[in-house]
This record gives structure tokens, sequence and C-alpha cells, in this order.
């Protein structure tokens, strides 16, 4: 088994042999919405009460398949 690095920007997701290239296109939009949103304008939470809701619907919201949920889900379970 290989140890992989979990994308943590566009270009590394577009670089990963993690997932195919439909997933990269989503992983790129969940990227681009955690940007994109500031906590203090709810304009910016693409309908989503980032302060209320569970992570699993920021991921439901960008389509992610359950493989790309588990290994981003334990790459932050692990950062200090």
């Amino acid at each position: 088994m290989a140890v992989c690095k979990v994308p943590s920007n566009d270009m590394e997701a577009l670089k990963s042999n993690l997932m195919g290239m439909f997933e990269k296109k989503r992983v790129i939009g969940l990227y681009k919405f955690i940007q994109n949103v500031n906590p203090e304008n709810p304009m910016t939470w693409d309908g989503i009460d980032i302060k209320n809701a569970p992570m699993s619907e920021v991921f439901k919201k960008h389509n992610l398949e359950e493989g790309t949920i588990d290994f981003m889900g334990h790459a932050v379970a692990l950062h200090h």
C-alpha cells in the first residue's frame, strides 16, 4: 500500500492519482467554495448554513464520492 498526499489545492487535485477526472472537477468545486466562503457573509455560503450544518452536508452539496470523503476526512482528522 502506498502513501499518497491528499490534494490541498486545485493544481494538486488535477495531478492526483487518488481520483478520476470527474471527481477531480467536483473536488476543485469544493475547494473554490471553501476559498470563497466568508463566515460573516451568508451570501457566500451557497445555501449552506456553515455555522450549523455538518461537513457531510457540504460534501453532499458538491456530490463527492464516499472514497473521496473518506480520505479527505482522515487527512483533516490527522492534521494538527
